[in-house]
């Protein structure tokens, strides 16, 4: 079932009640009442779908944040059983239309991958291409209705479209909604156009937004905030360094580490998190994580590359 929660006036954080593993904070703005509202991210199980249909009957457009299909992967069913306008970060698009496209731009292609990440988002996901998908600009392109404004943050590094929406209201008394994706409690850089520097500089950008004005603050994961948290982003700032200190200490200076080791050794995911069905594809969630600290590292002379082969076979030694 569906959980709602009034956040403000006409708009609600829907959540899935259910054990599946990344469960989102979409929202629901009833822009002209209950009927035709304005979607985010509302990615859930088919009859999760289903039952936020009986409730609104149709949708005026669904809008995501960025293109990863825990966020999109049942866009298609959305646009096939109830004619909803899809709309997604113009650098992103190929995700949701073109699944080749996905596996060679996030790095499962690249990996080797691709087999058991198909196996995933067909059989475990359902996933499915969308026919058509309109985009938008991020940073640029703002969506206007008769009572609210939803203004679009670029918030690259997670992935390269990634978006903030900073929702505002003509009503009186209605507390700003800033909503800010997977800027959140399990940061990620690991795709292989992932930004561990944009992504610093994105949460910069975003606590700076927060604490100018009084907003209600709504990771796409985990809690969300109705009163000013003052240590949200340093929360993720320290778990970022965390995962560099563990990479850090998880080198020598006399015995070099490959990519593949270092994964092997769970310095992000504890092998308990791990589901023997996918268990590969973390050499990218993952791989791609601590690649991003080592190049770090080595631009701060604490480290150096050497026996430079494949991605996973980069060889990496304390300085």
């Amino acid at each position: 079932m569906l959980k709602w929660h009034e956040l403000s006036k006409d708009l609600f954080l829907v959540k899935e009640q259910s054990k599946r593993v990344n469960r989102l904070n979409s929202l629901i703005i009833q822009n002209e009442g209950p009927i035709n509202p304005v979607l985010i991210d509302a990615n859930y199980p088919f009859d999760f779908i289903d039952d936020l249909y009986s409730k609104i009957k149709s949708a005026k457009m669904l809008l995501f944040s960025h293109g990863h299909l825990d966020h999109t992967g049942h866009g298609f069913y959305h646009q096939e059983h109830y004619n909803t306008p899809l709309f997604c970060p113009k650098q992103e698009i190929d995700y949701l239309i073109d699944l080749e496209t996905l596996m060679e731009r996030v790095g499962f292609s690249r990996l080797e991958l691709k087999d058991t990440y198909l196996m995933m988002v067909k059989d475990f996901m359902k996933f499915q291409e969308c026919k058509e998908v309109n985009s938008f600009i991020p940073g640029k392109d703002v969506f206007e209705f008769n009572s609210f404004l939803i203004e679009t943050i670029h918030i690259p590094g997670h992935s390269p479209g990634q978006t903030a929406f900073k929702i505002s209201s003509k009503y009186e008394g209605f507390r700003k909604i800033l909503f800010v994706a997977d800027i959140g409690s399990h940061p990620y850089y690991g795709d292989q156009n992932s930004d561990i520097t944009q992504y610093r500089e994105s949460i910069d950008k975003l606590e700076k937004i927060y604490y100018e004005d009084d907003y209600i603050l709504v990771p796409a994961h985990g809690n969300y905030y109705i009163n000013k948290d003052p240590d949200f982003f340093n929360r993720i700032r320290r778990k970022i360094d965390n995962n560099k200190k563990k990479v850090l200490s998880a080198l020598t200076e006399k015995k070099p580490f490959s990519l593949r080791e270092l994964v092997q050794k769970r310095l992000i995911t504890p092998e308990n998190r791990i589901v023997e069905p996918i268990k590969d594809l973390y050499y990218l969630w993952d791989g791609g994580m601590i690649y991003q600290h080592l190049q770090e590292l080595i631009s701060e002379g604490l480290v150096k590359e050497i026996e430079k082969g494949s991605f996973l076979s980069n060889r990496y030694i304390l300085n």
